[in-house]
């Protein structure tokens, strides 16, 4: 038979090695739990201009843990020294647009019918209101769009 201390110091060690194991997941599984319920805010990466469709594609990530819904759209158009066109707002335009978590999702905002193409210059402040599912406000993400080369993808993000 072993001895009584031996016997102790091996009981001990297995009990903090299960301890550690045990109290690593429970950790773990916690920390990935609160990271995954932050809110976060959507990051435009990419903005381009479509010309033939005469709209401007936004390139959205969502870099929390959970998804967002980009539920309204809003703009505001100033002209460059080029274009004839007036300034203009257009607000409130209603959307149901998902953002995944950790997803580039294309988001596109239509520019008001009937007006110039955008000409080197013009500028688009956008504006797209959104809400988390875990709160009924509405939380906003402002991006400027500057028209700064002559073919269709260019633009200043």
């Amino acid at each position: 038979m072993r001895k009584p201390g031996t016997l102790i110091v091996i009981v001990t060690i297995v009990a903090l090695a299960l301890g550690w194991v045990i109290g690593g997941f429970f950790t773990s599984t916690s920390v990935a739990k609160a990271i995954a319920s932050i809110p976060a805010s959507p990051i435009v990466v990419d903005a381009k201009y479509k010309r033939d469709q005469h709209t401007i594609e936004y390139s959205m990530l969502n870099p929390g843990g959970m998804p967002l819904t980009i539920v309204q759209e809003s703009f505001v158009f100033t002209p460059g020294k080029e274009t004839k066109e007036k300034s203009y707002i257009v607000s409130n335009v209603p959307v149901n647009v998902k953002l995944l978590p950790g997803v580039i999702t294309k988001v596109e905002l239509k520019l008001k019918p009937g007006t110039e193409k955008l000409q080197l210059g013009d500028v688009v402040l956008a504006t797209f209101a959104y809400h988390h599912p875990l709160s009924e406000d509405l939380y906003t993400v402002v991006h400027s769009f500057t028209m700064e080369t002559a073919d269709t993808t260019g633009g200043k993000k």
